[in-house]
């Protein structure tokens, strides 16, 4: 019996010895396969536990003038989020209170109310004190850096420029139009996060962000502040409901301003309301009136039909076509067709507008560009509306000529006048510097510009009707308009009006065009030469010194005895 037991031993030793044998094979081929196989897999498993994907946000685009002036600028600020279910600090409220300036219980009610895990308790915080609530360590509370959009001229250049949503995309004006151009494109990188999701460190690019592009204005800054000024003083003056002015470089085809009134503050999104975002020079539509027969006359004088000395039987200061009483402001008589301009009579107007063809002043006016869209594409631009009937009535046809029966807008009408600098050729708008525009269109002859610019002038000297117009040192042509105003009945409403006036400087050069447009005013004084004229003026007396243009009346009296 013992020499049995002890022949089994060794075969006992020899099983243990190999299933311990077995077992750290196992053990090395475990680690092996672990370490080198499926190295790998293990780490996206852990990666997917603390590596995320960060969005980079893209920097949007500076929006600044023809100078090089910012209008619109992204500055760093930061948003401060919590999730409810990572809170463990029970006095979580009352620390990051201290640091954002708000009530701990307000802020307690705001998580307790939300139904969703991630609420944004602050949407702009500086940065500064960003750093001050990442020290606090709070579990929960999340910081994420972004940008804000703040606008340097603030309502001055604020319907033009417009403004973005809390997201940062463009809501109106050339923030819209250009959104994509301006917005770049969202880069993303990896970043190791700890279990509050504050980065600890980056571990590798991604997708590299696209910074939005820079985009740069014809607008001069500098104008744009005095057309502005201008305009909200006059507004208030004749205590009326709203304004527009346009400034343009007609040479070019630049806009150089552009305002409105009322006016709003992009920075702060409570004065965001739509009756004083509304880009009125853009949107808003009105018969033009009188300025409309310069237009008139050029046709009749284009195809020989009349010339300057021409003479216009007004008397006795009243007309009937059609049972359809047209007047004038009083009995001018038996005058020539350069005082028809002056004097503005509709009488004179609508019997030259008879001379012509049927449709031939309405093509023009085409050409010109009223009645549809300017080509640069703001945001609530209206087209406007220009007759066309397939049988023209002489009475179509007679308040046509003196600007009625269509509706323009201010820019439109504005951008009509560039061809009086431009011997006839209408060159199409831009709102960037240098920016390629259409082929310009010739509407008349330059003959005919010749002829009509002397009677654009004399509308502005002693017996014309925009004698407020005048500027020291230079001579000033242009047109005022005094529209009835139409009626929520589409009728035309009592002693509520339109008061306009468009010019043009220097006489000798002509070069600058503004338009300017003054709606229901309210004061005793109503007529465009008394309350729009003067808001030309006012500006063009500083653009001639800003852009340093050389006088052509150096013999001007007004330096002695000011403005009329």
């Amino acid at each position: 019996m013992a020499k049995s037991r002890d022949a089994a031993a060794p075969w006992r030793l020899r099983l243990v010895g190999a299933l311990l044998g077995l077992v750290v094979f196992a053990i090395g081929f475990r680690l092996v396969w672990l370490h080198v196989v499926t190295t790998e897999t293990l780490r996206g498993i852990g990666d997917e536990i603390t590596i995320r994907y960060e969005t980079q946000r893209a920097h949007r685009g500076l929006i600044s003038d023809r100078l090089g002036q910012p209008l619109a600028v992204s500055t760093p600020v930061a948003a401060v989020a919590v999730r409810q279910r990572l809170l463990t600090d029970s006095a979580w409220a009352e620390r990051l209170g201290n640091v954002l300036g708000m009530d701990p219980e307000r802020l307690r009610s705001r998580v307790a109310e939300s139904q969703s895990p991630y609420i944004y308790l602050s949407r702009y915080v500086t940065p500064e004190r960003a750093d001050q609530i990442e020290a606090l360590d709070l579990d929960g509370i999340e910081v994420v850096r972004q940008f804000r959009r703040f606008y340097p001229a603030g309502e001055v250049a604020a319907h033009l420029v417009g403004f973005t949503n809390i997201e940062d995309r463009g809501q109106e004006g050339l923030e819209r139009v250009f959104d994509e151009w301006l917005s770049g494109v969202d880069g993303i990188r990896h970043v190791l996060k700890n279990r509050r999701a504050n980065v600890v460190r980056y571990v590798s690019a991604g997708k590299e962000v696209e910074q939005g592009r820079e985009l740069r204005l014809s607008i001069d800054l500098r104008l744009q502040y005095l057309t502005y000024r201008a305009l909200k003083e006059a507004v208030a003056r004749a205590r009326a409901s709203a304004g527009s002015a346009v400034l343009i470089d007609a040479w070019t085809g630049e806009l150089l301003a552009m305002a409105a009134q009322p006016a709003f503050n992009p920075n702060d999104m409570s004065s965001r309301r739509p009756e004083r975002v509304r880009n009125r020079p853009v949107s808003d539509l009105m018969e033009p009136g009188s300025p409309i027969k310069p237009f008139t006359v050029a046709t009749a004088l284009d195809v020989g039909l009349v010339t300057p000395e021409t003479l216009v039987e007004t008397s006795p200061g009243r007309m009937t076509i059609q049972r359809k009483v047209i007047r004038d402001v009083r009995d001018y008589g038996t005058i020539d067709v350069s005082t028809v301009v002056k004097k503005s009579s509709n009488i004179g107007s609508a019997k030259i507008a008879l001379m012509l063809e049927p449709s031939e002043l309405r093509d023009r006016l085409s050409l010109l560009g009223l009645g549809q869209s300017s080509g640069l594409g703001l945001s609530g631009e209206a087209d406007g509306f220009l007759p066309s009937f397939s049988t023209w009535r002489d009475l179509d046809r007679a308040v046509l000529s003196y600007g009625y029966g269509l509706m323009v807008t201010p820019l439109q009408l504005a951008q009509a006048y560039t061809v009086f600098a431009n011997e006839g050729v209408l060159r199409p708008l831009t709102l960037l510097v240098n920016g390629e525009t259409p082929k310009p269109v010739r509407v008349f002859k330059p003959e005919t510009i010749r002829q009509m610019l002397p009677m654009l002038q004399a509308v502005t000297e002693p017996g014309g009707t925009a004698v407020n117009a005048r500027i020291p040192l230079y001579h000033v042509g242009g047109k005022t308009g005094t529209t009835m105003k139409l009626g929520e009945d589409g009728g035309y409403a009592s002693k509520r009006y339109i008061s306009s006036f468009v010019g043009i400087v220097p006489m000798d050069r002509p070069r600058f065009v503004m338009a300017v447009v003054i709606d229901d005013p309210q004061s005793q004084q109503y007529y465009g030469g008394q309350v729009a004229a003067p808001v030309f003026a006012d500006v063009m007396d500083d653009v001639m010194r800003l852009y340093d243009i050389p006088p052509d009346n150096p013999s001007d009296q007004l330096l002695a005895g000011g403005r009329p």
